[in-house]
């Protein structure tokens, strides 16, 4: 064959007049001029950057693919008239983009004869009034038509509610046939809310998830979503260290008996209303009723009461997280006690706590004081409590200052009393916030501190108290206090007594400081203090 080849060029060139020598050069493979490389097909299913929705799907020739709501898993409900907006996108052999995975893509048979590409179920179709490529007209019509892309986490299906009990339901929950439209997953998994909840509030899910088989979380971490949801109304809550989306405050679930795309049986499980599906028609869940509440009294500022705007109280008998109020005090004094506490804002949740008494019931504090209610309050706003015996005072989150009466135990173990012999007896005087007992010394004179160095290095052991006024109970009188300044820094005072606290005490309560170095040098202070002079 090699010679016959040889044989047939030689009479193709001296048929052409001209000899072997003047033949043209075969193409070179390693050299000369290079052969042009065809443009590579693109994929039948492509995936391009639109200004609008990010990437979004297209076919071959980059004319937008839509997604309809409506339709249930590799079936299409858009028929007979339908498709003459909407024509069927398909492709018997799929490829595809980097970024899509062929496996996602299948074929249908349509009720109608012919088949249907679909991505992860859902039916693929185009757009009748996209007319060039990149359009996007689609999207968003009627709230049911989406443009395809492969990252939505959401979608907002519309469909005929059918309950666990096989009736047809409304979006009102009442008996009836019709469409509603409704938050789906891209898998088109319902998502509910429960009614008992309340905003960004999971009340249903046991810390164990015992119950999260019946109503399982929806742990979504959300990319895109369908034009016609708003991102702004979604969120995410922790229930006991998972995460949960939430819309418009809502906690979302799935129904654990749903079993198909597009189920939505769980709208009339354990009743009708009780689990609803969540829409744009949805309220912002209501906000969960505060169990501790601020309340503006005319008189006090803000104070803080329970959820009915009943006043709370402290006892300035009690030390820190321990009721001294027991026995008939509690006939008068009731506890205040919430499991779970819910706080308005201004107020910490943390700084509330629950502490179990010596009689067996349990007590809510706020920062280690136990909050009490006053039986002679009758209705919400009532502050008759205020000052009584001079050891009880409305429950307020910004006072600076306290005034507690308790037993004098002085730095050497021995109990004083106000005048600093020994002897048993509550003595009157004032702490901060914390319970931190403050004192006088007694060789300072009117607003002069004779105590502190200039370097600060005795400060260890009688702090200067650096206390910024805010509010104090009723007893005291604002103007007996001011403030002085100490080497560059805010020392307050009380009637002309620079404050101090002492560097060795160390429990809420202490008072250790009054027998050091000797009983009475650094006395307590309290509202019979005499004005220091000068």
């Amino acid at each position: 064959m090699k010679n016959l080849g040889h044989l047939t060029l030689t009479i193709v060139f001296l048929l052409f007049g001209c000899s072997k020598d003047d033949a043209p050069d075969p193409p070179e493979t390693g050299g000369g001029q290079p052969i042009d490389n065809p443009e590579p097909t693109p994929n039948t299913i492509r995936l391009i950057d639109n200004a609008a929705f990010g990437k979004i799907m297209t076919d071959a020739e980059g004319k937008s693919l839509y997604l309809f709501s409506r339709d249930t898993k590799d079936t299409s409900e858009c028929l007979d008239g339908c498709l003459s907006s909407w024509p069927v996108f398909f492709q018997e052999t799929i490829t595809v983009d980097t970024g899509l995975n062929t496996a996602d893509f299948a074929t249908i048979d349509r009720t109608d004869g012919a088949k249907q590409t679909t991505y992860k179920g859902w039916p693929l179709y185009y757009f009748a009034n996209d007319t060039s490529e990149g359009d996007t007209n689609g999207d968003g019509v009627n709230d049911i038509w989406y443009v395809a892309k492969p990252d939505y986490s959401l979608m907002y299906a519309s469909a005929q509610l059918v309950g666990h009990d096989g009736n047809n339901y409304l979006e009102d929950y009442t008996q009836g046939d019709g469409a509603t439209t409704y938050l789906v997953d891209f898998e088109g998994n319902t998502l509910y809310r429960f009614i008992n909840d309340q905003k960004d509030t999971n009340n249903f899910t046991n810390p164990d998830f015992s119950n999260d088989a019946v109503w399982p979380i929806a742990e979504i971490d959300l990319d895109k979503i369908p034009s016609v949801l708003n991102v702004e109304d979604f969120g995410t809550i922790d229930v006991f260290g998972r995460t949960q989306l939430t819309y418009k405050g809502w906690p979302l679930y799935y129904f654990g008996q749903d079993e198909a795309r597009g189920d939505n049986k769980g709208i009339s499980f354990p009743a009708p209303g009780v689990w609803p599906i969540a829409n744009l028609n949805t309220e912002i869940a209501p906000a969960p009723q505060s169990t501790v509440k601020l309340a503006e009294d005319p008189g006090f500022g803000s104070i803080m009461t329970d959820a009915e705007g009943i006043s709370l109280y402290f006892f300035s008998l009690d030390s820190k997280e321990t009721s001294q109020c027991i026995d008939g005090c509690l006939n008068t004094w009731p506890v205040f006690y919430s499991e779970d506490i819910i706080v308005d804002d201004g107020l910490d949740s943390s700084d509330f706590a629950t502490i179990d008494r010596s009689d067996g019931s349990k007590q809510t504090t706020y920062k280690g004081w136990p909050l009490y209610y006053f039986v002679g309050d009758s209705a919400a706003g009532d502050t008759n409590g205020d000052a009584v015996n001079n050891v009880w005072y409305i429950a307020k989150p910004d006072y600076s200052l306290m005034y507690v009466s308790a037993q004098l135990v002085g730095h050497d173990g021995v109990n004083y009393l106000g005048d600093y012999s020994p002897g048993d007896g509550a003595t009157f005087y004032m702490t901060d916030i914390d319970g931190r007992t403050l004192y006088g010394f007694i060789n300072d004179t009117k607003d002069t501190n004779n105590f502190t160095n200039p370097d600060f290095s005795n400060n260890s052991v009688w702090p200067i108290a650096e206390i910024t006024l805010d509010k104090i109970p009723s007893i005291f009188n604002a103007a007996d206090f001011g403030a002085i300044d100490v080497f560059g820094r805010t020392q307050l005072t009380y009637k002309g007594w620079p404050l101090y606290y002492f560097g060795q005490d160390e429990a809420r309560g202490d008072n250790k400081g009054i027998s050091f170095p000797s009983p009475g040098v650094w006395p307590i202070l309290n509202t019979g203090t005499s004005p220091l002079t000068d």
